[in-house]
């Protein structure tokens, strides 16, 4: 395990690259990933389930949210295609029919049957703490806007943005703060909607925003370097306080996840395999203070998009994991640190 120094649009539908060529391999975990207890939820046979490909380097990484490691060659997306519901017994995630992605909801146990939520064209999503599916649909003309539905009943929608492109919402767990990305000339950055009095506030740049608290004040954030990789930070967008909790030169790191108890940030990045140096994506783990950074996964599948469960004693992710096709999966984890 590696110890590091840790201080402080769209782009993502472009085509999917080789994750190095590899033989794929059917193990459901590798001899490094003993202990975790990893079960598959899903079954790709039922839902074609959606995860973060690989991506070509965008123009301007700097300026963008997609993910990467310039020296590794590595750059993939980063939109949010998992997520929980408040009391832990559901999961939701993007699968894809009739050439769009949608939102289906299941319970988190490995059995039983999704219901599909949104009949849209969904990018990425997150499930609120007030019930609420928060989502970013293509509506034409390449505009990417922000919308909310029930996750129980009912497909009637609202929409929250206009005229702009919007990704990743996040509605904080006081219930007004809507968190966002933004994308325009100057590149990719972090707003903040309030639904209740409709002001929005512009907090920083970057993306991949997690809430920390009742996100009155503090989220996490990804953001892209000057020296091509993507880093994990804690901003205090009323103070304007900014800590880079987790960096390496020698990896990229994006959707950060925070712990329930506030004390672990679960994130993706990218890896090599041991074997083969096999480029792909790994879950990893650092305190929010930016010490004890571990690796979780090692699998040389892609690993990505973390989400705790509601105890914080587990991690549901997407993987590629066992599949002849790489096709996704929704995987679940044991976290005992």
């Amino acid at each position: 395990m590696k110890l590091i120094n840790c201080l402080g649009i769209c782009a993502a539908f472009a085509a999917v690259l080789s994750c190095g060529g590899s033989k794929i391999t059917l193990d459901s975990y590798v001899a490094e990933e003993s202990g975790l207890n990893i079960q598959k939820i899903t079954d790709e046979s039922k839902n074609a389930v959606c995860g973060n490909n690989f991506s070509y380097a965008p123009a301007n990484f700097g300026r963008s949210s997609v993910g990467g490691c310039r020296k590794l060659g590595m750059y993939w997306g980063t939109q949010k295609v998992l997520s929980i519901s408040p009391d832990g017994q559901d999961i939701a995630y993007l699968t894809v029919s009739n050439k769009q992605r949608n939102v289906m909801i299941r319970k988190a146990s490995s059995a039983g049957t999704s219901t599909q939520r949104t009949f849209r064209d969904v990018y990425d999503f997150s499930y609120g703490p007030d019930g609420n599916i928060y989502f970013t649909d293509y509506v034409g003309n390449g505009k990417w806007q922000i919308h909310s539905v029930n996750a129980k009943a009912g497909s009637v929608m609202r929409q929250l943005t206009s005229n702009n492109n919007d990704e990743t919402p996040v509605m904080a767990k006081n219930g007004h703060s809507l968190f966002f990305t933004r994308h325009d000339n100057t590149g990719s950055a972090i707003w903040c909607l309030d639904v209740e009095d409709g002001t929005l506030t512009f907090c920083s740049k970057g993306y991949n925003v997690c809430p920390v608290g009742d996100g009155s004040s503090e989220f996490l954030c990804a953001r892209n370097s000057d020296e091509g990789v993507s880093q994990i930070w804690l901003v205090n967008y009323v103070t304007g306080i900014e800590t880079l909790v987790l960096a390496d030169k020698e990896r990229g790191f994006s959707n950060p996840a925070l712990s329930p108890d506030g004390k672990w940030i679960a994130v993706q990045g990218s890896s090599r395999t041991s074997a083969g140096k096999v480029k792909n994506l790994d879950l990893f783990a650092v305190k929010i203070d930016g010490t004890q950074f571990i690796q979780l996964t090692y699998h040389p599948a892609t690993d990505c998009n973390p989400v705790w469960s509601a105890d914080g004693k587990a991690l549901y992710f997407i993987s590629s994991r066992a599949s002849k096709d790489r096709s996704y999966n929704v995987w679940k984890m044991r976290f005992n640190l």
